[in-house]
Parts: structure tokens; C-alpha cells; sequence
């Protein structure tokens, strides 16, 4: 009994010898609330999540059309369910399946600005790496080797950590695991599974993963015990009770504003991407971090099935079988693979280890030497909130505190200086925040939401910013006032055709940002001007390029 407890991490009661419990002393409950060389281990990983969060200065993709539409929901008191911030698919109507995350977002924002809402994303992200370690704990019964696989799981998703709805998929999964795995032992926790997924369809579009963990331990079940007990399986009480949580579930997805057909949503978003070959949902490269974690993570993975120790279990081999696969083809499953493989990997690697190398001689008592590393993870927690960046070491000395939304900002009071409104054509990425700062007075060619863009504006915007010989016409049909070109190679091709076009005058930059605006009106209604903005029977040759596609912040 002694064994069961101290492999969950908990102490057993203190008995009478007639096996009343009896209270324990505040000395003894003084004494365990002491830092030990466990609390280190069991920290350090999620600590370590909410640093590198907490001080990212990188441009926080997706985030401000997210908070722009979750604006207008609040403004406005019903959903936003068309395009009000491009100029290309004006009008367009469209499932806002993050409708629930935006209102929150902007809730922060307008409670604590960006830094609120980072020190708040940082946090769930911590919250539920630290919920990952402890579930690793209870399966390999090590705080050593879970946290030593909380670490490695840090790295792996290390450049998926933005502000941005998966933050709260990543968390809902977890905890969905949590409840799978617990169920064994108490079936009631599968009453909770479906209240996530309600929660789940309405935040981000990522909820169909649940549904398929639910179903790998419902397939799990129903194997194990057709090899028991052949076919009847169908008396089986936990088969019919994960049955009935996979329906409940499936039901529960519909509960949002659009039923059945958020569904078309996550199709029509994950097969756009993949055809357009945006960064995060083409395979795992060796180029990024995390598809270095993801290929060492599947060579440990074969390495500990085929040791001797142990083999993995029916509902093992069923989870690695079924998230495997997405990984190979998408950085983004990259997530859910690194997520349902660390407790699979913390028991197989803890069943080839010696007891003796699993724990560590007094782990459980409180220690200086404890006391004081948690102290000073501590104040890494601390001096790694957004509102201590004028202070804090790590802002001056590990990356610079400076953020390009500060130069986009400044483009857009300029824009506003300027004019009341125009047209705005730059990459998609910036766009968002020129719809969150000035929209949608000053509507966008394109933005994030990828999906509502038919290929022909997709085409036409790979044309401009690739410097194409038609990327002149282009703008003149859009009736583009303003452009916001990278000083980087992502415009390489495009710069030196504005700077040279006579249609096109500098107005100011901010960092790697320039903004020109348009000095005469468009050529197609001036036919002395060709389609690369200069005098007919002077147009020169125009290099051609494929465009470059958003990829994820570099650490």
C-alpha cells in the first residue's frame, strides 16, 4: 500500500493501530510544505515554459485579428460571421470558430494591455506543462524522469508558444488526457469529457483531436478485450462506458454557433494551408527546433519500445499508431504527438531503469540546497513578466526588449496622419495589425484567415510580393493606396520595383518597415503607364520569384 502511494507522489496516513487516520501536526504539515529536491524537478519544466513565454518579444502572429474580431463581438454583441477588414473578400461570410478566446483575449487586453494578456498565456502554458510532468509522475512513478521528459517536451513545442487560441487546445487536451487515463480507476471522470469538448468547439478549431484520443482508448479497450475474451467483448462494461463518452463527446462538439458544420471549417482550414505550404502545416524539418525534438522523440520512442523492460500496452501502441502519422505530414501535430508520447515514454523509460537511478537518496525531505534553486526559479518566474522589462536581466542581455508591433504602430499613426482612410497593401502577418490598430478604415489585401481567401487572391498576392511582372496591374485593380514593404528578404523582390516605380513615394520606416504611398492614380486608368509603373517602351525585365510564406518565430 505504501508502494501505491509514494508512486502517485503522496504520502500514506499516518495510523492508529486500530487504522483510524489520524490529523497530522502543523510541524509535520509545516514540513512538507518545504521545497525538496522533488518540487525542483516537478518546476522545472514549467518554469522554464513560462520564462521563454514571458519574455518573447517576437510579432505575435495571429493575435490581432483575433483581438479586432473579439473587439467587434463585444462592440457589437453578436458574432462576427463576415469579412470587414479586407477589401479583397469584403463582405464574405465565414465560421468564427475562436469566437469564445477572442472575447477573452480582448477582455485581457483591455484589462492589462499585451502585457496582461502575455503574463496570462504564459501561465495557462505553464499550467498545463505542469499537468503533463505530474501525469508523466503518476506513470512512471519518478519525478526524475518526468521531469527530465517535461524538458524535452518544452523544447519541442517551444516555437508553437504565441498568444493565440491553441494556447487553450494544448491545455483542454491535457487535461482531456488526464481524465482518460484516470478513468480506468474512476469511470465517473468520463462525464467531464464531454463538457471539454463543448468548451473545446468553441475556442479553436483543434477540438477533432480530442475526439480521436477519446477514440484511441475506446479502440484500446475494445482490443484488449477481444484478446481476453474474444466476442464477449459486448458485456464488457468499460468498453460501452467509453463508447457512450465518445458519443457524448461527438454530441457535444455541436453545442456552438454553427453545429454540424464547424466541421467544414476544420477541413476547409487545414487543407487550404496545406496546399498553400504555409510553414506550420508542411512536414517537420531538421531546419527547426522542433522537428529536431520531434525525429529525436520518435527514435527514443522505438528505442524504449524494443527494450526489454517492458512492453507497451494495447492503449500505448494505439495512441502512438494513430498521432504518429499527422506528425510526419504537419509541424502543428508535431503538439499532440510530443503530448500523448511523454507519459508513454516516462513509464517505458522508467521499466529500463534501476530503482535505485529513479529516485534520488532523501528526494522527499526539504533541503537548503532545494530551497534555495526553487527560490531562484522563482525569481525567474518573476522577473520574467512583461511589466518588469525595463528592469529585468533577461530583456537586456537574452534577446532585445524591442517588438515590431512597436514600428507597426508607429506606421499606422502615420497612416492615420496621412489620411482617414486607403487601401493597404503588405504581407499578411502585418496586416493583422493594421486591421486590430486602424480597421477597418484602412482594410487589408489579405490576412491570417487563410481559408476565406479563394486561390485566386492567394495567386495574386504570392504575384506582389514575389516582385511578379504583372505586380503593378495588380494593385492598380485593387486600387491599393499604401505599402508597407519589408526591409528583409521577404520583399527582396518587391523593393527595389516600388522604389524605382514613379507611382510610388516614400513616406517614412520604422525599423524594417518603409510605407510608401501612391502618388497618381492607378495606370489601367492612364494608358501611358505600364503594368511595372514606368513609361511604355521603358518597362524592364521583372526577376520572378515564388513568395515566402509565414513561418514560426525563430528562437
Amino acid at each position: 500500500m505504501n508502494r501505491f502511494w509514494r508512486a502517485g507522489g503522496v504520502n500514506p496516513p499516518v495510523k492508529l493501530h486500530r487504522g483510524v487516520h489520524t490529523p497530522r501536526s502543523p510541524k509535520v504539515i509545516l514540513h512538507r510544505l518545504l521545497p525538496t529536491d522533488l518540487w525542483v524537478r516537478a518546476l522545472l519544466a514549467p518554469v522554464f515554459v513560462f520564462i521563454a513565454c514571458g519574455i518573447d518579444r517576437n510579432y505575435q502572429t495571429d493575435l490581432w485579428h483575433h483581438l479586432a474580431r473579439g473587439r467587434a463581438i463585444a462592440t457589437e454583441g453578436r458574432l462576427l460571421d463576415e469579412d470587414r477588414f479586407t477589401y479583397t473578400v469584403h463582405g464574405k461570410r465565414f465560421q468564427d470558430v475562436n469566437w469564445l478566446c477572442q472575447l477573452a483575449f480582448y477582455g485581457l487586453y483591455q484589462a492589462g494591455r499585451l502585457e496582461l494578456l502575455q503574463a496570462v498565456n504564459a501561465l495557462v502554458l505553464a499550467g498545463t506543462m505542469a499537468i503533463l510532468v505530474l501525469l508523466c509522475r503518476r506513470r512512471s512513478g519518478s519525478m526524475l524522469v518526468a521531469g527530465g521528459v517535461g524538458l524535452v517536451v518544452f523544447l519541442g513545442l517551444w516555437q508553437l508558444f504565441l498568444i493565440r487560441p491553441q494556447t487553450v487546445s494544448l491545455l483542454l487536451f491535457v487535461l482531456l488526457y488526464v481524465v482518460l487515463e484516470g478513468a480506468k480507476r474512476r469511470p465517473w471522470l468520463l462525464v467531464l469529457a464531454p463538457c471539454l469538448l463543448a468548451l473545446w468547439v468553441n475556442v479553436h478549431g483543434a477540438f477533432p483531436i480530442g475526439l480521436v484520443l477519446i477514440g484511441c482508448y475506446l479502440l484500446a479497450a475494445f482490443l484488449e478485450e477481444v484478446w481476453k475474451r474474444r466476442w464477449e467483448v459486448r458485456k464488457d462494461r468499460r468498453v460501452w462506458l467509453l463508447a457512450a463518452c465518445l458519443a457524448a463527446a461527438a454530441l457535444a462538439t455541436f453545442v456552438n454557433p454553427y453545429g454540424w458544420r464547424v466541421y467544414e471549417y476544420v477541413g476547409l482550414t487545414s487543407g487550404t494551408a496545406k496546399a498553400r505550404k504555409i510553414d506550420e502545416w508542411l512536414p517537420p524539418g531538421l531546419d527547426l527546433l522542433t522537428g529536431k525534438v520531434w525525429v529525436a522523440s520518435v527514435l527514443a520512442m522505438l528505442v524504449l519500445i524494443a527494450l526489454p523492460g517492458r512492453r507497451p500496452t494495447v492503449r500505448e501502441v494505439c495512441l502512438v499508431v494513430c498521432f504518429l502519422p499527422p506528425a510526419c505530414g504537419s509541424v502543428r501535430m508535431v503538439a499532440w504527438w510530443l503530448l500523448i508520447a511523454a507519459p508513454i515514454a516516462a513509464s517505458l523509460l522508467a521499466a529500463n531503469l534501476a530503482r535505485g537511478r529513479l529516485t534520488t537518496e532523501g528526494e522527499e525531505k526539504p533541503t537548503l540546497g532545494a530551497g534555495l534553486t526553487c527560490a531562484a526559479l522563482l525569481m525567474g518566474v518573476v522577473l520574467s513578466l512583461p511589466w518588469l522589462e525595463r528592469w529585468s536581466p533577461f530583456f537586456r542581455f537574452v534577446r532585445s526588449p524591442h517588438r515590431i508591433e512597436y514600428d507597426l504602430q508607429e506606421i499606422a499613426d502615420r497612416l492615420q496622419h496621412e489620411r482617414t482612410t486607403g487601401r493597404v497593401f503588405t504581407r499578411f502577418e502585418w496586416s493583422e495589425y493594421i486591421t486590430w490598430s486602424l480597421g477597418p478604415d484602412f482594410p487589408v489585401f489579405m490576412d491570417g484567415r487563410i481559408e476565406i481567401f479563394p486561390d485566386k487572391i492567394w495567386d495574386e498576392y504570392s504575384a506582389v510580393t514575389s516582385g511578379r511582372a504583372d505586380w503593378q496591374r495588380i494593385l492598380n485593380k485593387y486600387q491599393v493606396d499604401y505599402l508597407l514593404i519589408d526591409a528583409g528578404p521577404y520583399h527582396a523582390h518587391l523593393r527595389p520595383l516600388v522604389e524605382d516605380s514613379p507611382l510610388w513615394q516614400r513616406v517614412c520606416a520604422a525599423g524594417d518597415i518603409t510605407l510608401y504611398h501612391r502618388t497618381g492614380p492607378p495606370a489601367e486608368k492612364h494608358g501611358d503607364l505600364c503594368e511595372g509603373g514606368r513609361a511604355c517602351g521603358t518597362l524592364k525585365t521583372v526577376p520572378s520569384g515564388t513568395t515566402a510564406v509565414a513561418s514560426p518565430p525563430s528562437r
